[in-house]
């Protein structure tokens, strides 16, 4: 069943219905993310440079959208203006037709506040939304290039950083935004008062920046808390992931109760930092709240004292109350979307440089170099002889099991060794043999793919899961579908290759997964395929319909199969015995 119907999938459902009109649809966010260009990352940027690359990512959006807030912000701080004037020119002279007249341009400037204030906040969000979409494409790929990370961290850490502080490097967006139209709320509100009365205007001119000075001086600590809390986050979120994915190993070491006390002992620590920050938070806008709210009252004092003395009429006492009353949302809200915004941005923006910077496992796994042969064999070599070798096209078997089978799958993975003695090389028929470890990481693994025995699905349909973003591939997808022995899976399932098949494939039985799983592998169709015991969780009728079908399908492409399953080995070109 559809998880939404179709009136509301076409946005039927937000339509205004308005007098019986059925009124179209306006600036909706289209149905996949804008492509933006990437943030530029390189050895030069600080974090806080990095922060305003990142917010100066969209300026097709932010800059209109800039513009608007200061359009509403400027109309907002003409609204007391206006009711002073009708007060005067309407009110006090018993004037009619000017009382009407300034009726009309209120109402009027109120609907460009309105107007002004609402399309620029969607354009602002809607581009921050679409840099935070590509910014955190950045972090997944770097996440999952080939070539690795050099330093191993806590899955859990590194999620935290491509969705918390991706989220929060992207909402410094917002000071392009608000703080842009706050400033210049304040502007206009100094130019309205000095027309009225200078010594009020002055004191804006001079409060204003001075305040913005305090709010960047006392943001500092905040900042560093910031930092410091958001690493214990992560460092907690990646330990209870790897809780929650060795729990069955924790179980049969029966080390519960100490797993448990090292994630409290963290999740302490990170409660801690969370308060410490939250508490450096609260005291840094209380503080600017504070000195705001003294600021606005000496303003409104000294008006008061101006109208008594008749310096002020009563149309400009209405006016300059008015501007300082507005005032209070300007310089309340500066420090709350400036510094404390920015503070937490920046310290997500080091977290994330760090990540987008971190060194590649495999040096020189990058960038040009020796070109793969196009249909190649394999030979593995170990302290100088060939322990196995499968010519162009061969269906190989080796049966080898242990610890055996698992660095000869290591090696093959990558192609280069990780501090033993093997070498990968790749053989053509005419030409020279290449060694593995001299291509880029992403040019071997284009010719070879090795597929793990324990395999992971993802949370999407069966055709997602083999075909990614392709849709020209079903005679492939239901050949290997078929190779894989996945017939029966289909059929069985409500709705066939379209079936969801829940995060890490749970809706479906461990023989059905591997069997998927190995479907997934054969769909990518690689010139070398290398199957680490691919049917060790199937029945054995199943098993040899696998066996029989495998090397019909891989037919003309180098296929090694490492195994102890008689009936695969018995259905390969040739075995070797490892």
């Amino acid at each position: 069943m559809a998880l939404t119907s179709p009136v509301a999938a076409d946005g039927e459902s937000l339509r205004s219905h308005a007098f019986g009109v059925r009124w179209p649809l306006l600036l909706q966010a289209p149905e996949r993310p804008r492509i933006a260009d990437p943030v530029v990352v390189d050895d030069a940027p600080t974090p806080a440079q990095f922060t305003w690359r990142v917010i100066l990512g969209a300026k097709k959006f932010t800059l209109p959208g800039g513009g608007l807030l200061i359009l509403s912000n400027i109309a907002a701080a003409a609204l007391p203006v206006i009711a002073g004037t009708a007060v005067d020119r309407g009110i006090a002279a018993g004037d009619l037709g000017q009382l009407l007249l300034w009726t009309i341009v209120l109402a009027l400037d109120v609907g460009v506040m309105s107007l002004t204030f609402r399309f620029g906040s969607r354009m602002g969000f809607f581009g921050m939304q679409t840099v935070q979409h590509r910014l955190r494409m950045q972090v997944t790929e770097r996440l999952l290039h080939p070539a690795g990370m050099k330093d191993r961290r806590l899955g859990g850490a590194l999620l935290s950083i491509a969705t918390g502080d991706v989220f929060r490097l992207a909402a410094t967006m917002q000071l392009g935004i608000y703080p842009v139209g706050e400033i210049a709320a304040i502007l206009a509100s100094a130019v309205i008062l000095l027309t009225i009365s200078w010594p009020l205007g002055l004191a804006v001119l001079i409060g204003g920046p001075l305040m913005l000075w305090l709010m960047t001086s006392a943001g500092r600590p905040l900042q560093r808390r910031s930092r410091e809390q958001q690493a214990l986050a992560a460092g907690a979120t990646g330990r209870a992931t790897d809780l929650i994915t060795g729990y069955r190993v924790i179980k049969g070491l029966r080390a519960e109760t100490e797993a448990s006390a090292r994630y409290f002992g963290v999740s302490q620590l990170a409660m801690d930092g969370a308060l410490r920050a939250r508490s450096s938070r609260a005291l840094f806008l209380v503080s600017m709240n504070t000195v705001t709210g003294v600021f606005i009252a000496a303003l409104t004092v000294c008006a008061a004292w101006f109208a008594l003395t008749g310096r002020l009429s009563v149309g400009e006492l209405v006016a300059v109350v008015g501007v300082t009353q507005f005032l209070v949302g300007p310089l309340t809200m500066l420090p709350a979307n400036a510094g404390a915004i920015w503070a937490t941005g920046v310290a997500s923006a080091e977290r994330v440089l760090d990540l987008l910077r971190a060194p590649v496992e495999h040096d020189g796994a990058s960038g040009p170099s020796v070109q793969a042969p196009a249909s190649p064999g394999v030979r593995v070599v170990y302290d100088g002889a060939d322990v196995l070798t499968a010519a162009p096209g061969e269906f190989v078997g080796v049966r080898t099991g242990g610890r055996t089978s698992r660095d000869l799958i290591t090696l093959l993975a990558d192609g280069r060794s990780t501090g033993g003695s093997g070498q990968v090389v790749l053989t053509a028929s005419r030409s020279d043999d290449t060694d593995a470890a001299s291509l880029p990481i992403e040019a071997y693994r284009a010719s070879v793919l090795t597929a793990p025995h324990a395999a992971d699905l993802f949370d999407g349909t069966i055709r997602e899961n083999l075909t990614p973003g392709r849709t020209d591939t079903d005679v492939l997808l239901y050949s290997a579908l078929h190779a894989a022995a996945c017939d029966d899976i289909v059929e069985s399932l409500p709705e066939g290759v379209e079936t969801r098949v829940g995060e890490g494939g749970t809706s479906l039985s461990g023989g059905q997964r591997q069997r998927v799983a190995l479907a997934r592998a054969l769909t990518a169709d690689p010139p070398v395929l290398v199957l680490h015991e691919p049917t060790t969780a199937v029945d054995a009728v199943t098993e040899n319909a696998v066996a029989s079908r495998l090397g019909a399908f891989r037919s003309g492409r180098t296929t090694l199969v490492l195994t102890e399953s008689p009936t695969m080995l018995a259905n390969c070109d040739r075995v070797v015995e490892l």
